[in-house]
């Protein structure tokens, strides 16, 4: 949240450009039916004009560089196949490198196994067992120094339906 500053009277609030970005284009990428959902959450005018004081357009600019380096985007993927995960880290590299946003390069995060133990007989038999196991592959990818045709970039992309995609500002 951004810093009271004590110009301003205390139920006013300055916001420099990226908090102004945080509350309006805050969004939540979640997996659902193998298909994945964009949630844009945008809040009205007026609850901005009567609850925080909107830095003037020389403001903004000035603001946005001080908080630029603080600024990051945290995506983290997992999917259960490797290529479709390396594909959407490379859609996710590209969109964010067009728009000059720097990328620390996909991390490999440890691959989650899960082990299912399955009785093969029906009745007796009790040693004789099938194992089943899913592996979820994950990957990190930092954006930092993100920009509004970054986020916007990556709102448009249109990654595989097997990924699962965390977003954090």
């Amino acid at each position: 949240f951004p810093n009271r500053t004590s110009s301003s009277s205390p139920t006013r609030q300055k916001l420099s450009l990226l908090s102004l970005y945080t509350l309006l284009l805050p969004f939540c990428v979640s997996l659902s039916d193998s298909s994945i959902c964009l949630h844009k959450t945008m809040l009205g005018t007026h609850v901005l004009q009567n609850h925080y004081h909107v830095p003037s357009s020389s403001s903004i600019n000035v603001d946005a560089d001080k908080m630029a380096p603080k600024q990051k985007i945290r995506i983290k993927l997992r999917s259960y196949w490797v290529p479709l995960i390396e594909d959407s880290c490379k859609q996710i590299l590209d969109a964010a490198r067009n728009t000059n946003a720097k990328t620390m390069s996909p991390s490999p995060l440890p691959t989650k196994k899960r082990i299912y133990c399955v009785l093969k007989s029906p009745h007796v038999h009790k040693d004789a067992r099938f194992h089943f196991e899913i592996r979820t592959h994950q990957r990190m990818i930092d954006i930092l120094y993100p920009t509004a045709q970054t986020i916007d970039s990556l709102m448009q992309l249109d990654l595989p339906a097997g990924v699962d995609v965390e977003v954090n500002l």
